[in-house]
């Protein structure tokens, strides 16, 4: 009795699913496939329609309808259900956004059983239509402030019709020459634009190029980038502070940026007269992501004493006290021009004033030099510039640090 109830049961759970099933919803559409025929670049076909019927005898409803591609679109009247036994419409569109083949698929799930159904797209783009070698352009490591190498970009027209270009420009620490702008380019005709890097700055850079034409769209852009190589220069410590007559010692360290390789020669800015510096190395190699160190020492001078064999000062009376026997001198002098004053057209006081007038010129050559000023670094707080300098061509390119000098 029970094996014949539970029998009864199966039976019945078996007949309400295939009866729900033979019930349920079901759909049919009226094409699997579109095609469009030819339709310019950035224009809008005509609608095609597909019709979606509900041939099941319950309500189907509809979990997505969607188009796969970027050349299509729709709209449609189904909303979230559709009846038993009625129908709704899909109207799809060809947009295509560039020239050649588009495709596409329209994909709708449901509660249909023989969900998801598919319907298949295809159009031909036409018109003018541009394509280039490459959508990036990156450049290698740069010395900054100067040029790099061209890279050239190729223009193709690849429409069915001609191409014109209007402008090129170029943004970034970048710049460009060119023989496609004003120019139409036949289909299949090409051009290039040769395109240069100059950095401004150490580390990474990047810019765009912007092509004017009447493709569609208007505008296509090509992604520009480099790296700027530079380097730095530090002191450690920044400060330091000594005595006249002593030194003082900082450690430089030049370090690279964006890859920058070469040699760097240091140097010192201007200097007060009392001050001196010196590098060891004086020139360093630079090369990776370390950096490379040197020493620079300032020295000072201290006050001295004058030399032996420097000047000697004039005894007090001056000229006066001088040697009795260059006044001797100068009389005789004095006498001998008397004596001549009628050859020479001297009247005698004229004579003697001469004479007398070269003895006194004279006689500081016997006296010695004269006085030798000593100088000495002066207590304060000095400001020294030290530069490092690669030459880069023509030009050169420089990065500087500042020191303090505290001299006490």
């Amino acid at each position: 009795m029970a094996l014949g109830v539970a029998a009864a049961c199966l039976l019945a759970v078996s007949g309400a699913r295939a009866g729900g099933q033979a019930g349920g919803a079901a759909s049919s559409l009226s094409a699997t496939s579109l095609t469009f025929t030819p339709e310019p670049v950035g224009t809008v076909s005509a609608p095609q329609t597909i019709t979606l019927t509900n041939t099941g005898s319950a309500v189907l409803n509809i979990v997505t309808l969607s188009v796969l591609g970027p050349d299509f679109s729709e709209t449609n009247t189904c909303g979230n259900t559709v009846a038993a036994g009625t129908n709704c419409a899909i109207y799809v569109t060809f947009d295509p956004l560039s020239y050649g083949t588009g495709t596409g698929t329209v994909v709708i799930t449901s509660s249909a059983s023989n969900s998801p159904q598919t319907v298949t797209l295809e159009g031909m783009g036409m018109g003018p239509a541009l394509t280039f070698s490459s959508a990036t352009v990156n450049f290698p490591s740069q010395l900054v402030s100067t040029t790099s190498p061209q890279e050239t970009v190729y223009v193709s027209s690849s429409g069915d019709e001609p191409l014109t270009i209007a402008n090129i420009t170029v943004t970034g620490p970048f710049n460009s020459n060119n023989t496609c702008v004003t120019s139409v380019l036949n289909a299949g005709g090409s051009c290039t634009i040769s395109v240069y890097f100059t950095p401004v700055a150490g580390g990474p850079a990047t810019g765009q190029m912007t092509i004017y034409d009447d493709a569609y769209p208007a505008t296509q852009t090509i992604a520009l980038n480099g790296t700027g190589a530079d380097f730095s220069v530090s002191l450690t410590p920044t400060s330091n502070s000594t005595t006249a007559g002593q030194s003082a010692n900082y450690s430089v360290s030049v370090t690279p940026i964006g890859g920058f390789s070469g040699t760097v020669a240091l140097g010192c800015g201007a200097l007060q007269p009392t001050l001196a510096c010196s590098f060891a190395p004086s020139t360093v190699t630079v090369s990776g992501s370390s950096p490379a160190t040197s020493t620079v020492t300032v020295t000072t001078i201290a006050a001295s004493r004058v030399p032996p064999g420097g000047s000697r000062r004039m005894p007090p009376g001056g000229i006066w006290l001088r040697p009795l026997w260059l006044w001797i001198l100068a009389l005789g002098f004095a006498g001998l021009a008397v004596s001549r004053r009628k050859r020479a057209g001297l009247t005698p006081a004229c004579a003697v004033a001469a004479a007398l007038l070269l003895a006194a010129l004279t006689m500081p050559a016997c006296g010695g030099n004269s006085p030798k000023v000593a100088t000495v670094t002066s207590p304060g707080t000095y400001a020294i510039v030290v530069a490092g300098t690669t030459p880069a061509g023509s030009n050169t390119v420089q990065s500087t640090a500042v020191l303090t000098l505290v001299v006490n």
